[in-house]
Parts: C-alpha cells; sequence; structure tokens
C-alpha cells in the first residue's frame, strides 16, 4: 500500500475520532451548562481569577469581543506566556502547526500556509534575509526565525487573525500575528517584575540560565508613562541521531537490470550538534497623554541571538559494486555491502541575528474623529560562517548497512576502517563560507475613523501605508579538495566521544572518532602554507556574485472599510466590509556568472504589480452565549525575497540555477465560517470551517533563456508560477474550567483544539503521485489539563501533528516528516504576594523526529533532543 492510500484509510478513521472527541466535548458542556444555570439563581461569592484560568479568560473574552476570525493567547502574568516560546505558545491555537529547529519550536504554519505576518505591537518586523527567510542556518532548519527572536517574557499577548480585514496589513495567507508588549500607562504608579531561571538538558548534560526584568512608571497624574524590559538567556540545544544531506536517489546499478530503478540512501551521517545561545532582548517605550485627546508614543524592540554552533557526524558515500543486496516492495534498497572511503566531519557555524524596531506614532480622537499615525524603521541583520572540513580514509572499506536493523536507526559497520587514528586519514575538504544579510523596512501609515450615530454604520475607516522594503544579500563559498595525508599536518585533530550517542541506538562507530580541534582551526588560512597557487587563490576569495543580490520593493497602500452594528430577523449583527488596494515596484539586482572563466555580468530587473482586496465578515449574537461568524475576503502575499533574484549561476554544460524576479505574488479567495457557544467566563466550544481557492502555487522548473555572453540557449531552473489549488478545513476549539464540579475537580480544567485542513495543489512527485502542501499536516490536536488554587497550579500541555511532507529531495521523491508528539509541564507556587516559584518540563516525552523519502522503509532523519527542565523564581512589585 503505498504512502498516498495510506493517508485515505487515515482520515476515515480520525474522522471518526473527531465525532467521538465533538460528542464527548458536547455532553461535558451541556453538564456544565445546566450546573452554571442551577447556580446562577444562588448568590456566588464573586472571586477575582488569576494565573491560568486568567490566560485563558482573557483569550476567551478577546475572541468573543472580536468581529474578525481571531484567537489570542494571553499571559498568565507579566512577562510570564504559558509556554518557552512564542511559537509554542502559538501552536494551542486550533489550525496552527509548529516546525521545529533544534530542540524548540521555532516557526509555524497556519491553515497549512507558511506566508503570514508578524507583527510587534502592531508593525510588521521580518528577518534579514526577507520574506520567507528562515535565518542563518546551514542546515535549513528554521532555528532563527523571527517567532525564535522575540524572547517570551517580554510578550503580553499573542493574537492570531484568520481573516483579514481591508485596514490589516497584506501579506498573510494564513493569517496575521501580532505579539504585544504591555504599554507603560496601562498601570497606575510604579511597576516591577524579575525573575532568574535556572535549566538543565538531559541530552548534552548542559546547564542554562535566563533572566528578566521589566519596570514602569507612570507621572504627571499618569499622562505621563516610561518602562523598559530586558531579558538575557544562556542556553545549550543539542541533536543527536541519523541524518542526511544528499538523500535518497534513484540508481539503474543495484541490479543486473538496467531498466530498475532502486531508491538508495546516498549519504547516510549519524551526526551530534551542539548549539550554545545568548539571547538578548530589549524593549522600552515611552507613552505620554497631554490631553485628554492626544496619545504620543515612541517604542523600540530589539532583539539578538549569537549562536556557536558545532556539528560532528561520520559518513559514506552510498554508491557502486553493491553484494548483499535486499530492497523491499517499494524498490528501496534496504540492505547492501559496498567497498567506499569512510569520513568523518566537523562544522563550525557561528552565526548572530539581530533587528531593531522603532516606532514614533500618535492618537488623536474627538467624539466623531479618530486619527492614527506611525512611523516605523526596522533593520534586521544575519550574519554567518561554516567551517566545514572532512577527514577521509585513504583507502576504501567494506561497508554494511542495513536500514531495517532497528527502530529507524540503521545499522552501519565500517569493517577495517579506524577512525581514532591519524594513520591513513586524509584532510579531503575544506569549506570556509560566509553569508551575510541585512533588510530594511521604513513604513508610513495613517489612518483615519469617522463615527457615526446612526441604526447601522456605526463607522467608517479609510487610510494609506506606505513602506520600503530593501533586503541585501552577500555570499562567499571558498571550497577546497587538498587531500593532504593527516599525519603530514600539525596537528590539528581531537577526540570527539559519547558514550551515549543516541541513547546507545546508533552504530558504535560513532561513540569515538578524530575530529578537527576548534582552537586549532582558523579558517582556510590555517594550512595556508601547504595550498599550491589554485587553494591559495581560492581561499582568498572575497566575493561570489552569482548568489548575491539586492532587492528593493516599495509598497503603497490605500483602503477603506464600513463598520456596521444593527439587529436583523431579532439577532444582533455587527461587521464590517472594505476594500484595500495594493501596488508593489520591485528592482532586483543580480548577476549571471559563468563557472568556467569566473565572467560575471549584471542582471537588473524591473517589475510592478497591483492588487484589489474586498473584504467582508458579519458577526451574528443568536443568543447572549452564541455567536456565528461569516467571512470572504482576498488576499495576498508576495513571493520569498531570496525567489526573486535577477542572479544565475551558469555551469560548464549550459545548465543553470537562479531566482525569477518576475513571479506573480500568490492570491487567495478566502471563505470562512464559524459557531462559537461561550458557556462560561472561560468556557467556549467552536467550531469552525474555511475554504482557500489559491489562485497560483510557486513551483520550480527547467526552460530554456537566452543569457549573453552564450552562443546557445541556456536551461535555467527557477520558480515559476503553477497551477491553482485548493485549502479547505475545520477546526474545534473546547475549553472549559470545571468550576461546577464537585471537590478535587472544581479547581480543574481544560483546552483543546483540533484541526483537520486538506489540499489539493499541482505538486506531484517523480512518479506522478499528488503532494499536499509543504508544511500541512492534516490533523492536528492540542490539549491542556490544569488544576489550580490561589498559592498553586499545574499546567499539562500536549500537542500530536499528523505526518507532513517537507520538501521534494533528490530524484523527486516527497520527503515526509513522521507525526510527532509532545508533552510539557509547568507547576507553580506563590510563596506570596510578590515571590513565587515556577517548575517547566519540556520534551517529557523526548520524542524523536523522523523523516523519510517516499515510502516509510526510506528512513532518512531520525534525531532526539532531551528533556529540558527549568526551575525560575520571579518577584513582583
Amino acid at each position: 500500500m503505498n504512502n498516498f492510500k495510506r493517508h485515505n484509510l487515515k482520515r476515515n478513521s480520525i474522522a471518526t475520532a473527531i465525532i467521538t472527541m465533538g460528542t464527548v466535548a458536547l455532553t461535558l458542556s451541556s453538564y456544565a451548562h445546566a450546573q452554571q444555570d442551577e447556580k446562577n439563581d444562588e448568590d456566588v461569592e464573586l472571586i477575582q481569577v488569576t494565573g491560568i484560568r486568567s490566560q485563558l479568560t482573557q483569550a476567551v473574552a478577546t475572541k468573543r469581543d472580536s468581529v474578525q476570525f481571531v484567537d489570542a493567547i494571553s499571559a498568565d502574568d507579566m512577562g510570564k506566556l504559558p509556554d518557552t516560546n512564542v511559537a509554542e505558545s502559538l501552536q494551542r491555537v486550533s489550525g496552527v502547526q509548529l516546525e521545529r529547529g533544534i530542540g524548540e519550536g521555532s516557526t509555524i504554519s497556519i491553515r497549512g500556509l507558511s506566508q503570514n505576518v508578524i507583527l510587534v505591537n502592531g508593525r510588521q518586523v521580518t528577518t534579514a534575509g526577507g520574506r520567507g527567510d528562515k535565518g542563518p542556518d546551514t542546515l535549513e532548519s528554521s532555528s532563527y526565525s523571527m517567532l525564535s527572536l522575540i524572547p517570551s517574557s517580554l510578550v503580553s499577548s499573542l493574537e492570531v487573525s484568520k481573516l483579514p480585514g481591508a485596514k490589516e496589513i497584506e501579506g498573510a495567507l494564513g493569517g496575521i500575528v501580532n505579539i504585544k508588549t504591555r504599554r507603560p500607562l496601562d498601570n497606575d504608579g510604579q511597576k516591577i517584575v524579575a525573575s532568574v531561571t535556572g535549566s538543565y538538558n538531559d541530552l548534552s548534560s548542559d546547564n542554562g540560565t535566563e533572566a528578566s526584568i521589566y519596570y514602569s512608571n507612570s507621572f504627571l497624574e499618569n499622562t505621563l508613562g516610561i518602562q523598559v524590559a530586558a531579558s538575557k538567556a544562556s542556553l545549550v540545544f543539542q541533536e543527536e541521531g541519523l541524518n542526511t544531506f544528499s538523500g535518497y536517489s534513484y540508481d539503474t546499478s543495484v541490479t543486473a537490470d538496467p531498466n530498475d530503478e532502486t531508491l538508495v540512501f546516498n549519504d547516510i551521517r549519524y551526526w551530534e550538534i551542539n548549539d550554545k545561545r545568548e539571547r538578548t532582548g530589549l524593549n522600552a517605550m515611552i507613552q505620554w497623554q497631554p490631553t485628554d485627546t492626544l496619545d504620543l508614543y515612541i517604542d523600540s524592540f530589539y532583539s539578538k541571538v549569537d549562536s556557536d554552533r558545532d556539528r560532528f557526524w561520520t559518513g559514506f558515500w552510498t554508491c557502486c559494486g553493491y553484494d548483499n543486496t535486499e530492497i523491499s516492495d517499494n524498490g528501496v534498497l534496504t540492505s547492501a555491502s559496498v567497498n567506499r572511503p569512510v569520513q568523518t566531519n566537523t562544522e563550525f557555524a557561528p552565526a548572530f541575528t539581530e533587528f531593531t524596531s522603532t516606532a514614533i506614532g500618535f492618537k488623536w480622537y474627538s467624539d466623531d474623529w479618530e486619527v492614527n499615525g506611525e512611523l516605523a524603521y526596522t533593520d534586521s541583520t544575519s550574519n554567518s560562517q561554516q567551517d566545514f572540513m572532512r577527514f577521509q580514509t585513504a583507502e576504501a572499506a567494506e561497508v554494511d548497512f542495513n536500514l531495517l536493523a532497528g527502530d529507524d536507526a540503521p545499522d552501519i559497520i565500517f569493517g577495517g576502517a579506524d577512525l581514532t587514528s591519524p594513520e591513513g586519514l586524509n584532510l579531503a575538504i575544506i569549506y570556509d563560507n560566509t553569508a551575510h544579510d541585512e533588510t530594511t523596512d521604513t513604513a508610513v501609515r495613517l489612518d483615519f475613523t469617522r463615527y457615526f450615530d446612526s441604526d447601522f454604520f456605526t463607522s467608517v475607516e479609510f487610510g494609506a501605508r506606505a513602506n520600503s522594503l530593501e533586503t541585501d544579500h552577500d555570499y562567499v563559498a571558498r571550497a577546497m579538495t587538498p587531500n593532504f595525508a593527516i599525519t603530514a599536518l600539525p596537528q590539528i585533530y581531537t577526540m570527539y566521544s559519547n558514550s551515549n550517542f543516541f541513547s546507545g541506538d546508533g552504530p558504535a562507530v560513532n561513540e569515538q572518532y578524530l575530529v578537527v580541534d576548534k582552537s586549532k582551526w582558523q579558517g582556510c588560512t590555517t594550512l595556508s602554507e601547504f595550498y599550491d597557487a589554485a587553494q591559495t587563490a581560492e581561499c582568498a576569495t572575497t566575493h561570489d556574485l552569482s548568489p548575491s543580490y539586492d532587492i528593493a520593493e516599495d509598497l503603497l497602500a490605500f483602503y477603506t472599510q464600513a463598520n456596521f452594528s444593527s439587529e436583523w430577523g431579532g439577532y444582533d449583527i455587527t461587521g464590517n466590509f472594505g476594500v484595500r488596494y495594493v501596488q508593489r515596484d520591485l528592482t532586483s539586482k543580480g548577476h549571471s556568472e559563468d563557472v568556467a572563466t569566473g565572467a560575471a555580468t549584471p542582471f537588473t530587473t524591473d517589475v510592478s504589480h497591483s492588487e484589489l482586496l474586498p473584504s467582508a465578515v458579519l458577526k451574528m449574537d443568536l443568543t447572549d452565549d452564541v455567536v456565528l461568524r461569516f467571512g470572504a475576503a482576498r488576499t495576498l502575499t508576495f513571493p520569498n525575497t531570496s525567489d526573486l533574484s535577477s542572479g544565475i549561476f551558469v555551469r560548464g554544460d549550459y545548465t543553470a540555477s537562479g531566482g525569477n524576479p518576475e513571479l506573480d505574488p500568490f492570491v487567495i479567495n478566502q471563505l470562512d465560517f464559524s459557531a462559537e457557544w461561550y458557556f462560561g467566563e472561560s468556557s467556549i466550544l467552536s467550531t469552525g470551517v474555511f475554504y482557500k481557492d489559491v489562485e497560483s502555487f510557486i513551483v520550480n522548473t527547467i526552460q530554456p533563456r537566452d543569457l549573453p555572453n552564450y552562443s546557445q540557449q541556456v536551461f535555467v531552473e527557477q520558480p515559476i508560477n503553477g497551477e491553482s489549488g485548493t485549502i479547505q478545513g475545520l477546526e474545534v476549539l473546547y475549553q472549559q474550567a470545571f468550576t461546577s464540579l464537585p471537590g478535587f475537580f472544581e479547581n480543574t480544567g481544560i483546552m483543546a483544539t483540533y484541526s483537520y485542513i486538506d489540499s489539493e495543489t499541482p505538486f506531484e512527485d517523480g512518479r506522478g503521485n499528488s503532494l499536499p502542501i509543504p508544511g500541512l499536516s492534516e490533523n492536528n490536536i492540542n490539549m491542556v489539563l490544569y488544576y489550580e488554587i490561589e498559592s498553586f497550579g499545574v499546567r499539562l500541555a500536549y500537542n500530536w501533528r499528523d505526518e507532513y511532507l517537507s520538501h521534494l529531495g533528490a530524484g523527486d521523491n516527497g520527503v515526509f516528516y513522521k507525526s510527532y508528539q509532545d508533552l510539557a509541564a509547568t507547576a507553580n507556587y506563590k510563596i506570596n504576594d510578590n515571590v513565587s516559584l515556577n517548575f517547566q518540563a519540556v520534551n517529557l516525552l523526548d520524542t524523536r523526529q523522523k523523516q523519510y523519502a517516499a515510502y516509510e522503509e526510506a528512513i532518512q532523519r531520525n534525531v532526539e533532543f532531551g528533556t529540558t527542565y527549568k526551575l525560575s523564581v520571579s518577584v513582583n512589585y
């Protein structure tokens, strides 16, 4: 049974499970509602809700009061989100799916789409590489995304808008995430909150520290406020297990029949990553209300992550002369013997990424008018270095491998190769690469609201926003194959040791082998006295034009939106309708570089595009407790910045790769409906359905092009606009505080979400099988259980997401992540009104993250991160 048939069978079983879950939820809710009705007839003592229940109550109130389709997460105390970081908190929202970097959540998809807008206090921010950037990561993971840059201790609340109105910033196909910090005039007088945290990871056996402080004060009869918030964290993240760079490809030499294409694991690696990160965050704001009708503010946010990452692994290249072969029914080579050189590999990859975002704004209002204006400037920068060195045996060894030997942990035997001795090892490869990215964004907006005293229209909003976005990408690649005998060099090696590598499930050879000594390596110049003229010239390279680019975008948007409130058929209705106009002018600068001659020809491409984006939403209050919402919108986002490069790298065989600045934007026409039952202060049962018609996806293709200085057409691999597709789904949210239950249970509660998302796309693998949107799990479940009394609370948070497509690998194989589950626990104890203790345990299940190519026996990733424990002390005055 192939992978795609399994998907269909699984849908039926999941549907049955969801019907069951919904029935249980309705039963529990009905019971609670009945109990609450009984209590409404009695005199009930008013109790101030704090802690976990307070966070959930605020989230329900935000959703209930909003006209738009909005979900919210609030800090249960000042500077204390319910999860370890912003991304992991967002996964608690139905329809939001989390992608993990090394040991922590880092990026999200909303309703299966990663093209989302991130705001800080309402202004857009982006990382150094522009749209779609995952940061300076040689592994192409998401460890340095925007959400990983924002310390959770500085956050007051998160809001996710899934259907944007006309007045909201364009660019979100999935949704808009607004990360809110506190404002100084939210509190009267002085407020100080500080916390210190110690952490321990059981995989790396390393300790970490975190500290944060928040200070605010108000003056001049609470008309002038200042606040400063800062955080500092020093943490170690570790990953151990199986991974790959090249993945799988088809090989016709495995069998005697040249027509047989066998799927072969090319590059089997068992590695350890040790990533030490220093994270700094600062937020400062001044707020002044000189009159009753004017509010002025200056808001600045700064964040920086410094990473010092080391990666060590053993490996070999699977190729040629296969013996003792075993091939699965799906044509996967699961076991064989080959004669190949074997390797130990070292990578040192220090990197930093930072951004500063500052805004100056005002709000003026009268009985009939409100005017808001803001000027914002954001500067994001990243820089990364990759030093990669390979030790390789001078002679081939007999390598035996078996993909099915363990629980997705292939067994590998390197024959007589000794990777613990320099004898017989050569320094085979040296990479010394650097990358620098910077994005600046200058934005100005002016918004007007005219209020009416009418039976239908309550206000009309209109305004404009202009922003200028510029991204520079510079890259230097230095690659040498010296093939020096290690014994003929200065001692640049040391011994890597890990007696319990991958919890003992990895091959024994991975517990000890020679790697490059970090203290003795200074980049490619370390061994410059041994280089020939060509190697000396390569090491001196200062710029690489073909992958470098400069992209400038000027965007101008105008909008108008009418808001209404009335009664229809005996029901209260509120809503809005409007339209947004967006104009973009793009200038993309790059080069076409000939690998044979090194000659570079500059390219500049100018593109303009405009779009009208209508939207409408209607909220109907059937009763005080039951709400229906209907919405429709046309949304867009422009392509990832790196896809818009004019740069083209031409190889010697008249093939090339590059970007495509003439890509049209993604455009989606969207419909939404939800039914929501608010049966208590912090209780809700809601169900929503949505449909997205995607007018065009972006796909990679190879097309012939006429390029300067070439006598024939060059076949260029680049992204183009492909065929259309659809996304549709179901979202369920159930949240309840069981205050009506007896005894112990009256202090408990639950929050559970489920989403089912399906897609139809033009994406196909090499065998013509349809593929879903990358990053989209059909099924996603989150559940939070808590117990809380006045001075003590405990919270368990569970997440499970279905398997999902990662990307298309070699041989056009779909590369899938297997399903993943996670459990975290939090306990807090309030010593007194000012001091509290908090304990967290993250990744309690220590689930391994697994990935396969096309078929489940073609495993290509299986890694673990360990469990992290945190203990903190918080002081609040």
